[in-house]
Order: structure tokens, then sequence, then C-alpha cells
């Protein structure tokens, strides 16, 4: 039994869960990170906890240039943007045979020699 609970410490131990890249446990220099860090301040000692929670409106989210921290933002090379493009007019199929001609399904082996007509 002792051996189960070394064992369990151990794995919970090396998954890493408080080392900072659990989003659970982000105390981030937000304003959600603030109260996130009041909260459980709050939890610890028996203090009052904040009764706003702040949430980022739409308003307020990152933009694109925000995000990859360039203006205007460069398009990814797996795009193919740079890439030019031969087109070629297209050619006019040329029929090899008249369009109500009935369409031939036996290859021309089994129609040859002594085989009875289909």
């Amino acid at each position: 039994m002792r051996g189960c609970l070394i064992l369990s410490v151990l794995a919970l131990a090396g998954c890493g869960e408080h080392l900072g890249w659990n989003p659970n446990y982000n105390f981030a220099a937000t304003r959600y990170g603030e109260y996130r860090a009041t909260r459980e301040a709050a939890l610890v000692t028996g203090a009052e906890s904040p009764k706003t929670i702040p949430v980022a409106r739409p308003l307020y989210a990152p933009t694109a240039v925000q995000i990859a921290g360039q203006n205007p933002v460069p398009v990814p090379a797996t795009m193919g943007v740079g890439q030019a493009r031969a087109i070629r007019p297209a050619q006019a199929a040329t029929p090899t045979r008249p369009a109500n001609a009935p369409v031939v399904i036996v290859p021309p082996a089994m129609r040859a020699g002594d085989q009875p007509p289909l």
C-alpha cells in the first residue's frame, strides 16, 4: 500500500503541474491574473474574496498586429502567395467518334478470332 502511495506522489510530482505552464495556475500581470492572486489569497487566509471578475470584452481583444508584433502581418510562406502560376489556354478536345455512336466496352482481343459475336 505504501508503495502505491509513493508511486502516485512521484507521478504527480513528475507531471509538472505547478511549473507555470498550466493556464489554471497562471497569475500573469493582467487584471484577471491580479483577480486570481487576490482570490487565491482570500481562499487561503479566509478573507473576503473579490466580488467582480474582470472579463475581457471583444472590443478590447488583441488584434492580429498585436499578436504578431509587427504591421503589416507577413503572409506565411506556406500560403503560396509569392508563387507565379503559368496559365495555358485550354485545348479543344477532338472527338474520335461521332457523338451518337455506340460505346465499345469489349477489348479488341475479345472481338477478334473465333469468339462468338456478342
